[in-house]
């Protein structure tokens, strides 16, 4: 019992240090996870406004900041609903699932200020309709052995040599 114990507890540190290796705090660490190629990420700066503003996949409205506290209020529009995040702080991670993706949609914002907030959206790279397009074209490999010997075709136009 001990031994599993062990064995999760190292499975779930290994786990967050993945997520938290996974959270940009500036723009370089932001082209690092670009680079990797796993997902698309849009930058954004959103000044406090009733107006929504389009970046990447989401609409998104700042509310309110707080730059001694490091926390903000954000309002999202996510498959036509309006939701509201309150009291988020500084790379704090929002998870969203959407109707079309099998995969969560990120926020995190790592700047705050007095009027505003900078941090960037980070998408699945593919839809699951495309995924599931590239796994049905994929040509299926069969071992060689397997596929019966084939004599040659002879050309009808071309008589038969005796043997």
């Amino acid at each position: 019992m001990a031994k599993n114990r062990a064995d999760l507890e190292g499975s779930l540190s290994s786990t967050k240090d993945e997520l938290n290796g996974s959270i940009a705090k500036t723009h370089e660490e932001l082209i690092v996870l670009q680079k990797r190629g796993e997902r698309n990420y849009f930058e954004f700066d959103l000044s406090k406004s009733k107006q929504f503003q389009r970046f990447g996949p989401l609409t998104l409205s700042l509310r309110r900041t707080d730059a001694k506290h490091m926390n903000y209020d954000l309002s999202m529009v996510v498959d036509d609903n309006q939701l509201s995040k309150k009291r988020v702080n500084l790379f704090e991670p929002i998870w969203i699932h959407t109707e079309n993706e099998s995969q969560p949609v990120q926020i995190v914002v790592n700047k705050i200020s007095k009027t505003s907030v900078h941090g960037y959206i980070s998408a699945p790279k593919y839809r699951p309709s495309e995924l599931a397009a590239s796994d049905a074209s994929a040509a299926t490999v069969t071992p060689v052995a397997e596929h019966p010997p084939q004599q040659p075709e002879q050309n009808p136009d071309i008589p038969k040599q005796p043997e």
